[in-house]
């Protein structure tokens, strides 16, 4: 990100890496080493962001950090300044129940709406219901979006599922969710940045959507990927490595 010029950006929506538990998130000694990561690519986040741009985190809570997404969301507001606009619940209905006595099942992640201000936003409420009218209880279009588990599946029976290995590697996201994010905070021919791209969701909402867009992973395995990905797509990709 710090190739990319300052006030570059229309649009962030990402969800970054959990701190442990998976090979590709093998980077951390400790969670405090996370928390400091991650206000530094926040602030760098901020800094593209046009001042009219939103960026969307997406960001859940774990069995063992339950504020994980608080901290996140106070790095954000306390530390770094952003505004937040709106708090968003997805409500994954059908998540897989938790094989304890100790804790229920955990149904819903978080997606917090940050800009620099709240001044002159205008959410595209009409666009996002007409995609994705079943995520919504009413046309008034709420924050609080039934997205399931497994919204998204095609081919293979994983594809599409919160942090669960596919034929696409790891989906951090349903298309459903970066598409609605896309839709109510951006227009067509808008420039749209995850910066943690993985396995290329964001980039195919964008490309069904008349968005430009940018990707970056660490992981070279992961940008082939999503370029293979969209490639299968018939656009062409633009994801960094």
């Amino acid at each position: 990100m710090e190739s990319l010029p300052s006030q570059s950006i229309d649009l962030v929506v990402t969800s970054p890496p959990y701190w442990k538990g998976f090979a590709y998130e093998a980077y951390f000694n400790s969670y405090a080493q996370y928390l400091r990561w991650s206000k530094r690519w926040m602030k760098e986040v901020k800094r593209i962001l046009k001042p009219n741009g939103t960026f969307y985190l997406n960001v859940i809570n774990d069995s063992e950090i339950t504020v994980r997404a608080f901290e996140m969301m106070h790095l954000a507001t306390e530390t770094l300044m952003y505004k937040l606009h709106d708090t968003i619940i997805w409500y994954r209905y059908n998540q897989q129940p938790a094989n304890t006595e100790r804790q229920l099942t955990n149904q819903c992640e978080y997606i917090f709406m940050l800009r620099h201000t709240s001044d002159g936003v205008l959410l595209n409420k009409q666009e996002a219901y007409r995609a994705n009218p079943e995520i919504f209880d009413t046309a008034n279009v709420g924050n609080v979006w039934r997205i399931p588990f497994n919204k998204g599946k095609v081919s293979d029976k994983s594809f599409g599922r919160k942090e669960t290995a596919s034929k696409w590697g790891h989906s951090g996201f349903p298309i459903a969710l970066p598409e609605t994010c896309i839709l109510l905070s951006s227009k067509e021919g808008d420039v749209v940045l995850d910066p943690f791209i993985g396995s290329g969701t964001t980039a195919l909402a964008c490309k069904k959507l008349g968005r430009q867009y940018l990707g970056f992973d660490l992981s070279p395995e992961y940008c082939i990927m999503a370029r293979e990905r969209i490639d299968n797509d018939n656009n062409v990709c633009t994801v960094a490595h």
